[in-house]
């Protein structure tokens, strides 16, 4: 179990340090407006796969822990069919625009080609996940972050061409499903397809998804609608500077929420509802801290950063873009990680689809009103607007299953520690240091700075009990 654990965690760790690594590498490849076309692309590719697929990868979590006790082959065999006639009706739909003589351009055939690619990888990884093969799961990693982005950068140079890239990164991640997914064929052995199972997939997560429809919109269509009316450079520089916040905070949760989410389906069934409620708060304040405090170790070390990962053109324009980013980031991620994850653990999907349906109106509107009359400002203040909305409707409909008073009452205090720490890190990123320290020292020292101050803050506010889950470890090493 400890080995399970260790390699499903290596993996989260694989794709952390590999999508941050993706990121730095193709900005230090391709010049700023080929980075903005290829951002606008990309965004499409994850739109696509995430509402098209998002939901069966969801229903086979769901109902993996279930059929583990019987039927997993059939399971495993109906959930494999279902995906690949999805991804024949895609092709078959292609295919039938060309006959009609619809003119798609090759970059969006590749896109699509892309999404139907990345999506198989996904699903076999979930399997490896599933199945707790830790090694698996962190080769896909490796290969669907350094692979593909290694692969891309080897496509441009040598062709110069962004639909190269978009080629190029489908093999990678179809050989990355073959690899990763091919072991787990003997999981569906002597299964066969059940239509019982499959009227429950979909009656499980058909309903969720107009809930990926507007996280498609809050999160994929600002490069898209931005392209619109500022330049490929502009979008570029926004494209660059979002994906890295988004990936740090995103990564932050999924450390948490990724292993935390199967084990809170288990737990209950055997938990009373007041004690579960309190455990999921208690996860949920987890992430928050693990979020906040990253977010200030960056904000803090934002002047050495964003050079360094994005190159000197990209990293400086993009650093007035971090604190609003950071922002946004945050809620959104809260909101997707633990707060949707709240109507999918007590069974709500269809308030959270009432929800989402208010959300995708507002983020339209909001998204395109504000880059059409304000460009990139304009879009940020859209972005805000959508995010806090869906956020705090999430949350007051969430009241009657979730703990929002205590949820409250930590994040308050996180919000505060938080601020405490991004202002000692601006403190030492100003300050004059002895031996004229060099200024991306000073400020990776900030980040430091801020990162020790926010983890003293939360020992000395004992934040989820904290004390008691370090005196718990400390007395199990003796």
């Amino acid at each position: 179990m400890a080995r399970r654990g260790a390699g499903l965690a290596a993996g989260y760790a694989i794709s952390l340090i590999g999508g941050v690594g993706s990121l730095a590498l193709y900005a230090h490849t391709l010049d700023a407006p080929d980075y903005g076309r290829l951002a606008v692309y990309l965004a499409a590719v994850e739109a696509f796969q995430g509402v098209l697929f998002q939901w069966h990868r969801m229903a086979l979590v769901k109902f993996w822990a279930v059929r583990e006790r019987g039927g997993l082959a059939s399971f495993v065999a109906t959930s494999g069919w279902s995906g690949a006639g999805i991804a024949c009706a895609v092709v078959l739909t292609m295919l039938a625009a060309r006959v009609f003589g619809a003119q798609v351009p090759v970059e969006w055939l590749a896109a699509i080609a892309l999404g139907l690619a990345k999506s198989a990888a996904l699903y076999a990884q979930e399997i490896a996940r599933a199945t707790g093969a830790g090694v698996r799961y962190a080769c896909g990693a490796i290969l669907q972050t350094a692979g593909v982005a290694v692969a891309g950068v080897f496509a441009y140079r040598t062709m110069h061409s962004v639909g190269a890239v978009l080629v190029v990164s489908s093999i990678v991640f179809a050989a990355t499903a073959i690899i990763i997914g091919w072991p787990a064929r003997r999981l569906s052995a002597g299964g066969r397809f059940q239509a019982a199972d499959l009227t429950a997939m979909f009656r499980y997560g058909l309903p969720l998804v107009p809930v990926f429809i507007t996280t498609a919109a809050l999160t994929r269509l600002d490069r898209p609608i931005l392209a619109q009316f500022e330049s490929a450079e502009t979008v570029g520089v926004y494209a660059a500077a979002a994906t890295l916040v988004a990936n740090v905070v995103t990564a932050a949760c999924l450390l948490v929420v990724t292993p935390a989410y199967p084990w809170l389906l288990r737990e209950k069934e055997r938990r009373t509802d007041a004690d579960y409620r309190r455990l999921h708060v208690r996860t949920g304040i987890a992430m928050l801290a693990g979020v906040l405090c990253l977010s200030a170790a960056l904000y803090s070390a934002r002047d050495a950063i964003f050079p360094l990962l994005l190159g000197e053109t990209l990293g400086h324009a993009a650093t007035p873009l971090v604190l609003p980013l950071l922002g946004i980031a945050i809620v959104s991620a809260f909101r997707t990680h633990f707060l949707d994850q709240a109507y999918h653990l007590f069974s709500r999907t269809r308030a959270l689809m009432a929800i989402n349906a208010v959300t995708l109106g507002v983020a339209v509107v909001a998204l395109y009103g504000g880059a059409r009359f304000g460009g990139l400002p304009g879009l940020l203040t859209g972005l805000a607007i959508a995010h806090g909305i869906s956020a705090g409707l999430s949350a007051a409909l969430a009241r009657s299953f979730v703990d929002l008073r205590r949820l409250i009452r930590e994040a308050g205090v996180l919000a505060g520690i938080a601020t405490a720490a991004g202002t000692a890190g601006a403190l030492a990123g100003i300050a004059d240091m002895p031996g004229g320290l060099g200024k991306p020292w000073q400020s990776l020292l900030a980040g430091l700075s801020a990162a020790v101050v926010f983890a003293i803050g939360l020992y000395l506010f004992n934040v989820g009990r904290c004390r008691s889950l370090l005196s718990r470890n400390h007395g199990n090493t003796h």
